[in-house]
């Protein structure tokens, strides 16, 4: 993914959402997002996300056994995987008042992508998703929100 490399070659900081991290749990069928976190890992990339990435990830992969994609066993072991991952977790009040704000001026449906797009913001790092329509909804920046397919 050479593209990949110049994008985040200025950036010391990535913000991931948990679009991405979900889809890197099953990197075999997401090459983009296992090529985009190999860059992350070649360049030493500090990885952040909110808090609330280990809620997303967990209710995630439990909707998946609950839909019979998973089995339970699967299911724990991907979670353990997730929360071994190099990624800094930051929340505080701030953060959520500014969600809650960005999902406003956004006019996005819940404040958990607006999590991600404040801690983004606040670093001045790019933000990482698989999410459309989070793309769109912020192609006029800032934050710089990059979409992997």
């Amino acid at each position: 993914m050479p593209a990949v490399r110049s994008e985040i070659s200025s950036f010391a900081t990535q913000c991931v959402d948990a679009n991405v991290v979900l889809r890197l749990l099953n990197a075999p069928e997401h090459p983009a997002v296992a090529g985009l976190w190999s860059e992350f890992v070649a360049a030493d990339v500090e990885i952040i996300a909110p808090t609330l990435l280990t809620y997303e990830l967990a209710n995630a992969l439990h909707q998946q056994w609950r839909l019979g994609r998973l089995g339970c066993e699967r299911t724990r072991d991907l979670l353990e995987v997730a929360q071994t991952l190099p990624i800094a977790l930051h929340g505080d009040a701030q953060l959520h008042a500014r969600a809650l704000q960005l999902a406003g001026e956004h006019n996005l449906s819940a404040t958990y992508d607006a999590h991600y797009v404040a801690l983004a913001e606040r670093f001045r790092v790019p933000l990482w998703t698989c999410d459309r329509r989070l793309a769109a909804a912020l192609s006029d920046g800032p934050p710089e929100v990059h979409l992997v397919p």
